[in-house]
């Protein structure tokens, strides 16, 4: 069987980013029991992907932020009809590059990777093709940055957006159960769920011989991190700094400059972007993880969990990734979240039991072969 994966950005299992992280474990999964390829957006010195992974492999230059007259142009003449994140991914290379795929590697099947590539289903018109929504709802939700009149008129783009695209691939996934619903009502389509694949790292962390620390990490540039780590540096670490007066608060990841009043805080501080993730997660006796907006899967959540590192988060924060596991621990309200914590950091023990839970919770459900088994099974039920 041959699959070619149609994405925005380079899958990687080493990504600094939860969506190429996992579509890069997706790939390893299925690579020993399919012929993969791949076309995908590149993103400035972005490396192409390895030649055991793909055989066969085309990319477009993403021009991300317009720069100069002429491609600012072009991009707001699309926002006419088009959400602005979708205007954004728009490259006619990369149709290019989708019809060289036709032609020479000849695939049984597409995948197709997040919101913003669903512009390109026409392209694929004739192609067994499978659509999967990583975040639904978030980019509905999400600011344009041009005010609210601005952002109300993209929020009706992207309800048109979605009704008009997405039911154009013969079949459509999200990756919860919650989004796998929204989009159901929104497209009167069925809509399977593939949660996404992680890296199952060889060498667990010890959470209870880490420093008496706390870490959240996520990309600073994604509206619901920076509004995260401010609740948790301003309403929860000053609660929990009252029950352990030494612990500290590390507010990693890159984009930081949208969170560097936070540090200097009591027990706050900003690291930024942290090259080594395993040794990130080994600083620390729990990954604190709530949200208060977004949608989709938390990626962060998950990763921890493969680390051996247990979670502290709220409801919101746990949908599509934590919920029935027995490692995690659930609260609502500053208060709760902060007791959450405490109960971490005031014992190696309990950080540590709750660590080896966490990570034999994530191998059963996103290891890469389990993964990519449900996802064969979903190629095959299509291809019938």
């Amino acid at each position: 069987m041959r699959i070619l994966f149609l994405t925005p950005f380079l899958p990687d299992p080493a990504a600094s980013h939860g969506g190429g992280s996992y579509l890069g474990a997706l790939a390893e999964g299925l690579q020993d029991r399919a012929e993969l390829g791949l076309v995908n957006l590149r993103h400035g010195n972005e490396a192409a992907g390895p030649a055991t992974t793909w055989s066969w492999q085309r990319h477009a230059a993403y021009a991300g932020t317009p720069r100069g007259l002429l491609h600012r142009g072009r991009m707001l003449w699309r926002w006419r009809n088009q959400p602005l994140l979708v205007a954004k991914y728009w490259q006619p290379e990369l149709v290019d590059c989708i019809q060289a795929a036709r032609r020479e590697f000849q695939p049984d099947v597409a995948l197709v990777e997040l919101a913003q590539m669903a512009q390109y289903l026409p392209a694929l018109r004739g192609l067994p093709t499978i659509f999967t929504d990583h975040e639904a709802g978030r980019p509905a939700n999400a600011p344009t940055g041009l005010g609210a009149g601005a952002d109300r008129r993209d929020n009706r783009l992207w309800q048109q957006y979605i009704r008009n695209h997405y039911p154009l691939a013969s079949a459509i996934q999200a990756v919860t159960q919650e989004d796998a619903d929204a989009l159901a009502e929104q497209t009167g389509r069925d809509v399977s769920v593939r949660p996404p694949t992680l890296h199952i790292p060889a060498t667990a962390c010890h959470p209870g011989a880490a420093p008496k620390a706390a870490l959240f990490f996520g990309d600073y540039r994604h509206g619901p991190n920076p509004e995260a780590a401010t609740r948790l540096a301003t309403q929860v670490w000053p609660l929990v700094r009252n029950a352990q007066p030494d612990a500290e608060l590390l507010l990693a990841g890159p984009n930081e400059q949208a969170i560097r009043s936070l540090h200097g805080l009591p027990g706050v501080r900003v690291v930024g972007f942290a090259p080594d993730l395993a040794k990130l997660l080994g600083s620390a006796r729990v990954v604190l993880a709530p949200l208060w907006s977004g949608a989709g899967f938390r990626v962060k959540n998950a990763t921890a969990l493969a680390h051996g590192v247990p979670v502290v988060t709220n409801e919101l924060g746990s949908r599509g990734c934590l919920a029935g596991d027995p490692a995690c621990l659930i609260g609502e309200t500053a208060e709760q979240l902060a007791m959450a914590t405490v109960r971490h950091l005031a014992s190696a023990e309990f950080a540590e039991a709750a660590g080896a839970k966490a990570r034999e919770w994530a191998q059963a459900q996103f290891a890469p072969a389990a993964v990519a088994q449900r996802q064969l099974e979903r190629i095959e039920l299509l291809l019938r």
